[in-house]
Formats: C-alpha cells, sequence, structure tokens
C-alpha cells in the first residue's frame, strides 16, 4: 500500500465519521454513551457536542500520530524497514474508529445494535490483522512489545513479535467466536490480557537467557 493511498483512504473513513456524526446529530439524545463495561453495558456518556463527535476526533487523532510515527523516530528506530506495516495500522485504525462511531450514534438514536457482539466482533477482526502483522514490526518506540528488553535485544524483539503475533491472532479468533456464539466482552478482555502481558514477561524471560543480567565491566562504563 502507498503512502498515498493509505492517507486517502484514512481521511475518506475520517471524512465519513465526521459528516454521519452530523447527520445524525439532530436525532441523538443529550448523552452519548461512550464507554461499555466488560458486560458490554453502557457505564459512561458523553453530553452533546462532545460525545457526537469524540469518536471521529479520535480518528483524527490517530491519522495525525500515525502520520507523525516515520517522521520523529530517531535514528536507529526509523519506521523506513516496515513503513507498510505502519501505513496499514493507519489504515486498520482509522478505519476501525469510523466503523465504532457508526454503532454508537446508532445505539445512542435508539437502535437495536447488540453492542456486546459488535464490540467483540470487531475487535476479533482488528485483532486478528494486528496479529497477522505483528511479526514484520522491526525495533522502534511507538509501535509493538516495547519493553526495556525488546528495545536492548534484536533477536528478543524479534522472538517476542513472533510470539505476539500468535497470540493477537488467536486473541481475535477467540473474540470472533464470541461474537458468534457468546457475546461478552469478558472473553475479549481475557483474551486482550493474555495477549498483551504474556508477550512482556516472555520478553524478560529470553532477554535474561540470552543476555543475562550480569553487572557491566567498570572498564567499559569508564570507556
Amino acid at each position: 500500500m502507498t503512502q498515498r493511498l493509505a492517507d486517502w483512504l484514512s481521511i475518506l473513513f475520517i471524512a465519513f465519521s465526521f459528516a454521519f456524526a452530523a447527520v445524525m446529530y439532530p436525532s441523538l439524545p443529550e448523552l452519548i454513551p461512550t464507554h461499555w463495561n466488560a458486560a458490554g453495558d453502557a457505564d459512561a456518556y458523553t453530553p452533546k457536542p462532545w460525545g457526537v463527535f469524540l469518536l471521529p476526533a479520535v480518528a483524527w487523532l490517530v491519522f495525525v500520530l500515525m502520520k507523525l510515527i516515520p517522521v520523529i523516530s530517531p535514528k536507529g528506530f526509523r519506521t523506513d524497514r516496515f513503513i507498510e506495516v505502519v501505513r496499514l495500522f493507519q489504515v486498520v485504525l482509522v478505519a476501525f474508529m469510523a466503523v465504532l462511531t457508526v454503532a454508537t450514534l446508532l445505539y445512542a438514536a435508539g437502535f437495536e445494535i447488540a453492542m456486546p457482539r459488535f464490540m467483540a466482533g470487531a475487535l476479533g477482526v482488528l485483532f486478528v490483522i494486528l496479529g497477522n502483522y505483528l511479526g514484520k514490526v522491526r525495533k522502534n518506540f511507538f509501535i509493538g512489545i516495547r519493553t526495556p528488553w525488546t528495545l536492548a535485544s534484536s533477536e528478543v524483539w524479534a522472538r517476542t513479535h513472533r510470539l505476539a503475533a500468535w497470540l493477537f491472532t488467536l486473541a481475535g479468533i477467540a473474540a470472533l467466536m464470541s461474537a458468534l456464539y457468546l457475546p461478552d466482552l469478558r472473553v475479549v478482555v481475557a483474551g486482550a490480557l493474555i495477549a498483551g502481558f504474556v508477550p512482556v514477561i516472555y520478553s524478560f524471560l529470553l532477554y535474561r537467557q540470552l543476555e543475562g543480567f550480569e553487572p557491566e565491566d567498570e572498564d567499559e562504563d569508564a570507556a
């Protein structure tokens, strides 16, 4: 995917989000649900107009941040080697926010949207996509499993992200199965926690195995 295509797709999704919010605005209540708990029940609301345009604004912010990452990444941690993955993540994340905008505003307007099922399905697709490309992410400060041990070792980074790729994909499949058969966000949350924390622990154990934590030589510190 070229940068031009990624930017145009992102802009189209953002423009659609704002346009959809504007069209829906007159039919929306004064309080817009903006957060759901693990059981899928709305437990936080934001008043107009902020609640209506909150998710489109977040989509725009994600777009800006993803555009900044290649520019501000320091030497030695540049994203050039996996720039196509950055572009894909940019489009996917903005598209996810656009879909979430539609579902949230329709739900707020009184349409029968099964939010637990929808959120499980949408997050499942997101996790599967991220999982399929995490293994291609190279060492950087912004995207991926960024622990002291992955950033200190290219080998630890590579092996940790291979594991994370599998875990995120499996978490996504579990979320999709949940959306079909057991629409409960607690399944999604559990999968996300496992996919997020297991690689962190693994990176520490792997670094200890490969590099160890022996004190550095004083002569090397002086040099």
